[in-house]
């Protein structure tokens, strides 16, 4: 493959054809070539090492990391930084030099009684708010901590396509459905941008569009422990197509943009029962389940 064009979604596109990407588009497809083109190989690759250099290795997200940098856009933020750090181990493997990269081998550290006790009372104390809620204000530093949360929660092949549109004045949480009170809460609409997983081709029926939803599932389940986290109470509330649509019309959201869920948060104005789960046994399937 030439170097003076990068294969994205299966087509191949030049280096005149990636200047006419717009920033987000650029970003998503940056990732994606990341992950899909280094990261994935990258390590099979080192733990079969045959002292030989690979061709091409990474070279399309190469192609894509020049032109983000022709445009002056920052090279700082937290996931350039994971694309420059693979970009460097591309580079050797192409110059064949097998990459020591420090994480290889690590593995997670169990948790001590202590902390297993934290996050337990995190995971099985949060609860979702529906006995309304106080005038106590939320910060917007409170919200911030929340929308962060969200921020850490899985992606899939890193496309970062989830969005957060908050809602604070009563007149612009008219616009969205609920089935209950959000008087006094903050309403955080969580949808996803279709610019990435369109240029990678993510969006087509045969492939994988349903991982949009998910991503932001992934990242309402974060903001909902993070609220509780903070003494703030929450509740997962979703759209039907119709009224994510109307939302997506009355607030004037980028046509790009699609509704996915929201969470109502702020601070209980009384207590809730939790519901209960069902037994772990019951929740277990196998073929010789009855």
């Amino acid at each position: 493959m030439s170097e003076e064009r990068a294969r994205i979604g299966g087509e191949f596109y030049t280096r005149e054809d990636l200047k006419k990407f717009d920033e987000v588009t650029l970003r998503g497809a940056l990732h994606e070539r990341t992950h899909h083109g280094i990261e994935v190989p990258i390590y099979p690759t080192i733990l079969n090492w045959r002292g030989k250099a690979i061709e091409n290795f990474g070279i399309d997200a190469k192609l894509l990391f020049e032109e983000w940098q022709a445009r002056g856009y920052s090279e700082e933020d937290d996931d350039i930084l994971w694309v420059k750090r693979y970009l460097e181990y591309a580079e050797q493997i192409r110059n064949g030099v097998k990459p020591e990269i420090p994480e290889v081998g690590e593995q997670p550290e169990p948790f001590t009684d202590e902390e297993l006790k934290v996050v337990n009372k995190l995971l099985w104390g949060r609860r979702s708010g529906r006995s309304g809620w106080s005038d106590k204000y939320v910060s917007d530093e409170i919200i911030d901590a929340i929308c962060d949360a969200g921020r850490a929660a899985p992606i899939g092949c890193n496309l970062d396509e989830v969005r957060f549109i908050v809602l604070r004045s009563e007149e612009e949480k008219k616009l969205i459905w609920s089935d209950v009170s959000t008087e006094n809460a903050v309403i955080i609409v969580i949808a996803y941008d279709k610019r990435p997983s369109r240029i990678v081709k993510q969006d087509l029926p045969e492939r994988v569009p349903h991982n949009r939803g998910f991503d932001c599932a992934a990242a309402g389940d974060h903001m909902g422990l993070m609220a509780h986290a903070l003494g703030l109470t929450s509740v997962w509330l979703s759209d039907s197509p119709g009224h994510a649509k109307e939302f997506k019309e009355a607030y004037g959201l980028p046509e790009e943009f699609e509704v996915a869920m929201h969470l109502a948060v702020g601070y209980a104005a009384a207590g809730s029962i939790k519901s209960g789960r069902v037994p772990l046994k019951y929740m277990y399937y196998s073929r010789d389940t009855k």
